[in-house]
């Protein structure tokens, strides 16, 4: 497995920093080591919520926000204090209906690509980040840079900034650097590229169907330009990549057509080692039938460590305390 340099792009952490990391980590027990695997799924009330994250002690929340601003902040206000290192609060700020339920309306990666003017998307990307942090946000499952080619597609649809690489690569870096800057870890997805299949992961594993010269013109330069521009995370998806498994195996079968969500093949030797990514790797949504079809939970959450997702998305059930 690639080790990760925590003194490195996109993390830049001084000794001092460093020391912190390791210090904290030798100091968890065994069960709260674990725990900071996952990114917990977050939608009850403000008391339940938080007895939730005091009892599971997860590494994340991601919050589905009530409309009601005081509660949430109240809450949020919490948080770092529910387990024994502070929390990482995400969210998928994609504008549109995708956004805070009490933020500013702000259009979808479809409507600021059909703009095409970047100030615009980095001065709402700023705005997006800006209200995220003054709720406790500090990570963001966006941007999306799938591209459109299967209009139909029920994952991309107004998510991704369309069909031309050119114009999703420079509304998406806009986004990761008005993002870092105001704070919130950005995230691109979903990897290794959605758009060119109509189906949906959440019921079936997808297919990137490209060759791998094809996708490295396209997907590959978006992720190699979202890398070199310091993205801090890669959300790992339930899509194959027949195309580079084959090229390492010419005879796989079956295997070609796993997702890279538990393809140490597609994270570790094509993310980590051929694109150089140094940052965080999370997990889709592990509800998903896309990662069921693959077998039962018991098998599919240790397949994605296994696999080199550092982050899981989410638990179905509490941990034992």
């Amino acid at each position: 497995m690639t080790p990760i340099d925590l003194s490195a792009a996109p993390f830049h952490l001084d000794e001092a920093a460093q020391a912190w990391v390791h210090q904290t980590r030798d100091s968890l027990s065994a069960r709260d080591r674990l725990a900071q695997l996952f990114n917990l799924l977050s939608r009850e009330g403000p008391e339940t919520a938080i007895e939730s994250l005091r009892t599971f002690k997860p590494g994340g929340v991601t919050r589905i926000f009530s409309a009601n601003l005081a509660d949430e902040v109240a809450l949020m206000r919490q948080v770092d204090g529910a387990g024994p290192v502070p929390m990482l609060v995400s969210a998928d700020l994609e504008g549109s209906r995708m956004s805070l339920p009490f933020g500013t309306e702000v259009p979808n990666p479809l409507g600021l690509a059909a703009v095409d003017d970047v100030e615009a998307t980095a001065a709402i990307s700023t705005i997006m980040a800006e209200e995220a942090r003054a709720v406790g946000l500090n990570w963001s499952f966006t941007p999306v840079i799938d591209i459109n080619k299967a209009w139909q597609s029920a994952i991309v649809g107004t998510r991704s900034y369309g069909s031309d690489v050119a114009r999703i690569e420079r509304h998406a870096l806009a986004q990761i650097r008005a993002f870092q800057a105001k704070g919130v870890a950005a995230t691109v997805k979903h990897w290794p590229g959605e758009g060119y299949d109509d189906r949906d992961q959440h019921l079936v594993t997808t297919v990137n169907p490209l060759t791998l010269a094809e996708w490295e013109a396209s997907f590959g330069r978006l992720y190699r330009a979202a890398i070199e521009a310091g993205v801090m995370s890669v959300m790992s998806a339930h899509i194959a990549f027949p195309a580079f498994v084959r090229e390492l195996d010419p005879a796989a079968e079956g295997e070609a057509f796993r997702p890279a969500s538990i393809s140490r093949v597609l994270n570790q030797q094509l993310l980590r080692e051929r694109l150089g990514f140094n940052g965080l790797i999370v997990s889709d949504a592990t509800g998903m039938a896309g990662l069921g079809d693959w077998g039962h939970r018991d098998q599919t959450v240790p397949d994605l460590v296994i696999a080199g997702c550092d982050v899981i998305l989410f638990p179905t059930t509490p941990m034992p305390t």
